[in-house]
């Protein structure tokens, strides 16, 4: 018999669960930032904001989070290209 994570978790609570989350497919053992809880959305935007602050050439950074349970995805931002790639010659 292989004994995984799901054997033991059926074995503490006598339920058959997955390893992932139906929605968003991430790890449930693993704690990803929510932005439902109040102290992950100050993370969440702290580090947007450091983000902002630290890299000049991002003109915006947007935290793509699931729909159904809230937890943070990845980050996408827009880069001003002007400053990334130098001046436009005219």
């Amino acid at each position: 018999m292989k004994m995984d994570r799901n054997y033991f978790k059926y074995k503490q609570t006598g339920k058959k669960t997955t390893r992932y989350t139906k929605c968003c497919k991430l790890d449930k053992d693993r704690n990803h930032l929510n932005k439902n809880n109040p102290e992950d959305w100050k993370l969440i935007e702290e580090y947007c904001e450091r983000q902002l602050t630290d890299y000049p050439s991002t003109e915006t950074i947007e935290p793509i989070c699931c729909k159904k349970c809230g937890r943070l995805l990845k980050y996408v931002s827009t880069l001003n290209s002007k400053a990334y790639y130098g001046k436009e010659e005219i």
